[in-house]
């Protein structure tokens, strides 16, 4: 039987399966070996590879033609466990490849995290398709941009903040701009993106979103939060990813302005 034959009886893609290894090995592991160094805590290290693993899904989803949610999750399958040969390999063992338990959580995590940011990529790579009315109504919460902007916004969130730090030794005033400028560009994408007018969803998953932050900072890596200082992260992360959505806005209206001249 042909591989087109093949592909067409399983509807697999195994070029997107090839292509979200190649981006994940270099995405994930390069998060990592750029974290470990200098964040010695097993839940930082794990969160990092796991939303490479995540921006590897949505690269995939948005990029391929078609629905490819499970060649992303396949693609991270593959993935986790390269990574968890060549940590072997190298003797690098410590945090993760403990035991069979961690080593069967850490793959369900990788397929689950890649799965989820391939289902945010196939939103985005939705605005090609004909908008219905109610894509575009305006009087309602479009839930499924919030949820959305919340895998896009928490992922760009932990890349940003962990992989600056070691490049900027710590600075916590780097930390907090990168924090800020996530939220604005998770804004912008889902504003630009979504068809009609979506202010709101990008702010509400911006509340969502440094919520996510908090529980994994005070139960993940036990790091007690000040409520003030929760209270200052929740209007932040709305109001930079509301002046997001609207920059998205505007620059949707001026290319739709532009293909109608």
């Amino acid at each position: 039987m042909s591989d087109s034959t093949t592909q067409q009886a399983t509807g697999m893609e195994w070029k997107w399966v090839i292509a979200g290894v190649i981006a994940g090995l270099i995405i994930v592991g390069a998060s990592y070996y750029i974290v470990a160094p200098v964040f010695h805590s097993p839940a930082i290290q794990t969160l990092v590879m796991m939303v490479g693993f995540m921006m590897t899904g949505v690269i995939v989803g948005y990029f391929s033609p078609g629905v490819t949610i499970r060649e992303a999750g396949i693609g991270g399958a593959i993935v986790m466990v390269l990574i968890m040969v060549l940590m072997a390999i190298t003797g690098d063992t410590d945090n993760f490849v403990q035991n069979k338990l961690i080593d069967f959580l850490l793959l369900i995590l990788g397929v689950g995290f890649s799965l989820a940011g391939a289902w945010a990529g196939e939103k985005l790579q939705g605005d090609n398709a004909p908008a219905t009315e109610d894509d575009k109504a305006e009087d309602i919460i479009h839930w499924k941009w919030v949820l959305a902007g919340v895998v896009i916004g928490f992922a760009l969130n932990a890349l940003f903040v962990f992989l600056t730090a070691p490049v900027f030794q710590l600075n916590m005033s780097v930390a907090i701009v990168a924090f800020l400028v996530s939220f604005l560009i998770t804004g912008f994408i889902v504003g630009y993106k979504s068809p009609g007018v979506t202010l709101k969803e990008p702010a509400i998953a911006g509340i969502f979103t440094v919520i996510i932050d908090w529980v994994f900072l005070e139960f993940g890596i036990n790091l007690e939060i000040a409520a003030d200082n929760l209270i200052s992260g929740l209007a932040l992360g709305f109001l930079f990813s509301l002046l997001g959505a609207w920059l998205g806005e505007k620059y949707q209206e001026s290319r739709e302005s532009g293909k109608t001249e």
